[in-house]
């Protein structure tokens, strides 16, 4: 869906990352209600909850996609996600009570399979809702759109009437550590004889609250971009970098005044905390370090899974190896393309460039300088040639010419096209460009024509259709990048020998993906019954490090291989983590998997950073985010027995410290 969001609404890759950040603050925003629900109604009343909520986001796209704006969306993306919370916080702690605690892990892992067919089949409904296109290679997305999320809100809505009517018995949870024993009686070591590791506590209490911070910094960087309020903060934050030598721009003065909130904010947390952990009584949850471990945990998973989910199909256009030339035919013109992006090192010559947009040089120019935003325009305006860095500049511009690349003439107005005939009279156009032009000219008159014979009953409707699906499908980013290297032969450079895929064959590819994370899941779960929990986390966790490493490090298809590699090796951890955080914890285990849930908020947050990794640098070089996610996990699978106290899901050890 990011991928759609960037070519519908010309998005660079870190801002179509607030789809992401929507969807997953719903989980923060909801995730504690769903807890509070389930621990007074019982799983029964949380479950119908979430699916009636799940059901009402679904048929808001109806709207939504004749408002046509990207608020509209997030709010529906946003109201799915929160009856997705109750879902997550009822259910999973549900699944795991249902039997022995020792296979726990187990039975959730088997319950989320379940949704590895929605993977599987999400995927492939995308590539024919969101990324169809017209005869003319013009983008059909927008208009149907709402049809996938309409039918799940009807499947939705017919499976909370199924729960209203069945039978779904409480079952309360082992109480391991008789957290819900107020005066330590029971059989067993109660909480009061065993050792609190204080120290250890405090430190994962610390980060937690570091991240719940950066929670609240990205909500604030939400709103105060939104209403364009980096404006009013370039004095203050000018003040406050100009010790660092940072150039302040309305963009960059809020992420200035965010971070020194945040600073403020985790010293003042950091003495705070100081007190809580050493008056913590073991009866919290808060004082059991495998259950906030887990909160950590989850959220580094969620970060990591979100980010490489998200920006698959961003990988896949741009970073393989080139194909065969061969393989493009007018028959496979709708999976294989040209590559349009423009990167920075397409800037053969950025002072020649800038000196262009500077001065308006030609009609070419003029109408690229305005249509750049202020910040890149401000830039622009501070570069002199043979300066030392050109970094900031030439990515701003990099970023605002693949938005030009990828215009949609049924999205934007007519006056700011790229293609004007009258603006690119002075250019001299190469063969391929003209050709391409005067194909989509003749391409697009014929279709006007047949439209209106259709409209005025001269021709059948099937007739209509059939010559329209014959058309060669023509790229109109190809043609928009074929003109900006035209303009500029010297300063951009392209080579349209590169083929890669299209966005459409991308999304199926993505289905692949969610093939191996559904076998993953599966045979997981298998693996669970032989083998401690914590360790095949621990193991997992490994290997996606590794993987990550290796696409980070642009080995051609081993890369490739290894992007698809980790949607294996992601799959158990979820459910895993999840019982793993919630394990020995009775009554409060239905609180407990509300902050579990919580952290799930990960996925708003992390992937925002690696699209900006990505712009900065490319999609590649983004996968050091989740690789240090996954170094995040390692190490909670590693130490779970500590932090429990436990040498495994299926007991507490008497002696051991917790």
């Amino acid at each position: 869906m990011d991928k759609h969001f960037q070519d519908e609404l010309n998005l660079t890759l870190s801002q179509s990352a607030w789809v992401q950040f929507a969807h997953w603050m719903g989980y923060f925003l909801m995730s504690l209600p769903a807890g509070w629900l389930a621990t007074r109604l019982g799983y029964k009343g949380g479950i119908i909850a979430g699916l009636l909520l799940v059901s009402v986001g679904g048929f808001w796209f109806i709207p939504a996609a004749n408002i046509a704006a990207f608020w509209a969306f997030l709010l529906g993306v946003c109201v799915v996600a929160s009856g997705l919370t109750f879902l997550e916080t009822v259910a999973n702690p549900y699944t795991t009570v249902l039997g022995p605690p020792r296979y726990a892990a187990t039975r959730i892992n088997l319950a989320q399979s379940c949704n590895g067919v929605g993977w599987v089949l999400g995927p492939i409904a995308g590539g024919l809702f969101f990324y169809g296109q017209d005869a003319l290679g013009q983008s059909t997305g927008s208009e149907t759109l709402w049809i996938p999320y309409a039918g799940v809100g009807v499947v939705v809505l017919i499976l909370a009437l199924v729960f209203f009517y069945a039978p779904v018995p409480d079952i309360k949870a082992e109480d391991d550590y008789h957290i819900d024993d107020k005066n330590g009686g029971g059989k067993g070591a109660g909480p009061k004889e065993r050792t609190m590791h204080r120290g250890r506590t405090y430190g994962l209490l610390l980060a937690n609250t570091t991240v719940l911070i950066g929670i609240f910094c990205m909500i604030f960087w939400l709103i105060f971009d939104t209403l364009g309020l980096g404006s009013t903060l370039v004095g203050t934050a000018s003040a406050i970098a100009r010790p660092f030598g940072l150039t302040i721009t309305p963009g960059s003065a809020i992420l200035v005044m965010l971070a020194l909130g945040a600073a403020l904010a985790f010293v003042a947390a950091a003495i705070k905390l100081v007190g809580v952990s050493k008056r913590i009584s073991s009866h919290n949850i808060w004082a059991h370090d495998h259950f906030s471990g887990a909160t950590l945990a989850q959220f580094l998973y969620v970060a990591a899974q979100a980010g490489i989910f998200s920006f698959l199909i961003n990988y896949m256009v741009a970073e393989p190896p080139s194909l065969p030339q061969s393989w493009l035919t007018e028959e496979t013109s709708a999976w294989f393309e040209v590559r349009t992006k423009i990167k920075r090192a397409d800037f053969e010559d950025l002072p020649a460039l800038a000196a262009s947009l500077q001065a308006k040089a030609d009609p070419v120019s003029a109408f690229l300088h305005g249509a750049l935003s202020d910040d890149t325009r401000a830039l622009l305006a501070d570069y002199k040639a043979g300066a030392v860095e050109t970094k900031p500049l030439a990515l701003a511009l990099a970023q605002e010419l693949n938005q030009l690349v990828r215009q949609d003439p049924k999205k934007v107005e007519p006056e700011k096209l790229l293609y004007d005939p009258q603006r690119f009279s002075g250019v001299s156009l190469s063969a391929n460009t003209r050709q391409l032009l005067d194909e989509y000219a003749a391409q697009k008159g014929r279709r006007e024509q047949l439209l209106a014979d259709l409209d005025a009953q001269r021709l059948p409707r099937e007739t209509v259709i059939a010559e329209l699906d014959t058309q060669k499908k023509i790229s109109l980013h190809e043609i928009n990048r074929r003109l900006l290297h035209d303009a500029y032969p010297k300063a951009i450079a392209f080579d349209d020998s590169i083929l890669g895929i299209s966005d459409r064959a991308a999304s199926f590819l993505a289905s692949f993906g969610f093939i191996c994370f559904l076998i993953g899941r599966v045979t997981g779960a298998g693996l669970l019954r032989r083998f401690s929990a914590h360790k095949i986390v621990g193991l997992y966790a490994a290997i996606n490090v590794a993987a990550c490493f290796i696409v980070f490090l642009k080995l051609g298809w081993l890369s490739v291989a290894c992007v698809f590699l980790s949607y294996f090796f992601m799959s158990i951890m979820f459910p895993t983590i999840f019982a793993l955080g919630i394990f020995g914890l009775g009554s409060r285990a239905k609180g407990a998997s509300a902050y579990i849930v919580m952290g799930i908020v990960g996925g708003a947050m992390l992937p925002k950073l690696m699209g900006a990794v990505a712009d900065h640098y490319d999609m590649s070089r983004g996968f050091i985010v989740p690789m240090v996610c996954f170094i995040g996990i390692l190490c909670y699978g590693y130490f779970w027995p500590k932090l429990s106290g436990s040498e495994a899901l299926h007991g507490v050890g008497a002696s051991s410290g917790h």
